[in-house]
């Protein structure tokens, strides 16, 4: 008995100190790229997609961290004092902020104005109790509309309104327009051929155009 939980140890070292050796090979490839790296965000699930402001002073990113939302909310990191604050509404799904040049708004995508956005919400918040996990998939949610704000969050104001996904959305250099993403080319569903229909089924950014609009929402 005293032999095989030798064995089974050396085995559960060996495997340790494998790991240790991947992870050291991994971050010995990417020193060869990227140097006196740092992580900036520690609280949440998860974070990402992160953007640094014009001067550089405020990153702009998502995260997971709502007790009573599973999902994205958008928040300002003060890259001087570490403050952190949200700037979407939190409710609903969020991604794909981004710093107006020369102003001081800010654009990101939002479902807040989804009627089940809550109902979402519990939905995912009772599979995760479970003990579920989910690979990672985006669901092209078709509630999701482009906002501007001010950076505190106030001034909220709906950019698109159409039919379908719309987001992924960023300013030009001189902060007058905005480029982004939009399904809309496939509303209604039910006026899709059969084909087009499966296509849809299958991988909704099939139907994803590139859209240009002003940068209060005019002009699509």
């Amino acid at each position: 008995m005293k032999r095989n939980l030798t064995g089974l140890l050396l085995v559960i070292l060996g495997l340790g100190f494998a790991r240790l050796n991947a992870v050291a090979a991994e971050n010995k490839e990417e020193a060869r790229f990227l140097s006196n790296t740092r992580q900036l965000i520690f609280e949440g699930k998860r974070s990402g997609e992160g953007y640094f402001s014009p001067d550089g002073k405020t990153l702009i990113f998502q995260s997971e961290r709502e007790a009573d939302n599973p999902f994205y909310q958008i928040y300002a990191l003060d890259l001087t004092s570490g403050d952190i604050h949200r700037i979407s509404p939190g409710t609903g799904k969020t991604t794909c902020s981004f710093f107006r040049p020369g102003n001081d708004e800010v654009i990101f995508a939002s479902t807040h104005l989804d009627p089940k956005a809550r109902e979402k919400q519990k939905a995912e918040l009772d599979f995760r109790a479970s003990g579920k996990e989910r690979r990672y998939l985006w669901d092209y949610d078709e509630t999701m509309d482009i906002f501007s704000a001010k950076r505190d969050g106030s001034n909220l104001r709906q950019l698109t309104k159409s039919n379908g996904y719309d987001a992924e959305g960023s300013y030009s250099p001189d902060g007058s327009k905005i480029v982004f993403c939009s399904l809309r080319a496939a509303y209604p569903l039910e006026n899709l051929s059969a084909e087009d229909r499966k296509h849809y089924e299958t991988d909704p950014s099939y139907f994803g155009d590139i859209y240009l609009m002003e940068a209060d929402g005019s002009n699509q």
